[in-house]
């Protein structure tokens, strides 16, 4: 898509990263489409992507890449769990949301 085409209407229009997780040996990740590193520590990373806000659990993880330009991380460290949050409000039944 060149210049002119991500203009439309006279204003800009977003182009969407594909997101993409490989897992090597749950030692390993490399992910791309990652938008934000909201917060990390040795044992929780949580970053928005294209595809909504992922958690990844474990121990001893690290971020050791981060690419802003192009929205690619590798994650490092004993990987126990990977999972996407829903944004406030979806995914819950009218009561729920009306009662919240």
């Amino acid at each position: 898509m060149g210049y002119e085409d991500s203009f439309k209407g006279g204003r800009q229009q977003s182009v969407r990263k594909p997101h993409n997780i490989t897992m090597e040996d749950r030692r390993q990740l490399a992910i791309s489409g990652v938008e934000e590193v909201e917060s990390f520590d040795e044992r929780e990373i949580v970053m928005r992507t294209t595809a909504g806000t992922l958690v990844i659990g474990g121990e001893d993880l690290s971020v050791s890449r981060l690419s802003v330009d192009s929205g690619d991380v590798s994650v490092q460290g004993e990987i126990a769990e990977l999972r996407y949050e829903e944004p406030a409000g979806e995914g819950r039944g009218l009561w729920a949301k009306l009662f919240h």
